[in-house]
């Protein structure tokens, strides 16, 4: 697979993927002109979007409610260096709530999501230029 990625002035980059356009860019206060999320915030973006899609597929297999489904995440920076996203907390709901015995299973099921699973086991990163 492959995502190519386009400075574009200011501090702004376009990701291009298939036929879709990302725009990435910087708050006002950080330099940009605050036209997209900001990379770390696709990151978290990328995770709780990844988890939605996971749950989708639980709650379409087990007949449960999942029309106007929310994943809510709440994230911080480190204050440390490195530079990171340090906590990560995301939580799911539904309409109707999780039936009390599918909650374990729901939890089990979204933490698969490849965004996940990536974190989880970092990928090996090359950088070259």
């Amino acid at each position: 697979m492959e995502m190519n990625i386009s400075y574009t002035g200011g501090m702004r980059f376009d990701a291009q993927t298939r036929t879709h356009t990302i725009i990435v860019d910087q708050p006002k206060e950080g330099g940009g002109q605050d036209t997209g999320p900001t990379p770390p915030e696709l990151f978290v973006a990328s995770l709780g979007t990844c988890i939605g899609v996971y749950a989708l597929w639980f709650c379409q297999k087990r007949k449960i409610p999942y029309e106007g489904m929310k994943v809510s995440i709440d994230w911080s920076k480190s204050t440390t260096p490195p530079a990171r996203v340090d906590l990560i907390e995301a939580k799911i709901e539904l309409p109707q709530g999780c039936p009390a015995e599918h909650k374990a299973h729901l939890i089990e099921s979204v933490e698969k999501c490849m965004v996940h699973n990536s974190i989880i086991q970092a990928p090996e990163i090359t950088i070259t230029v």
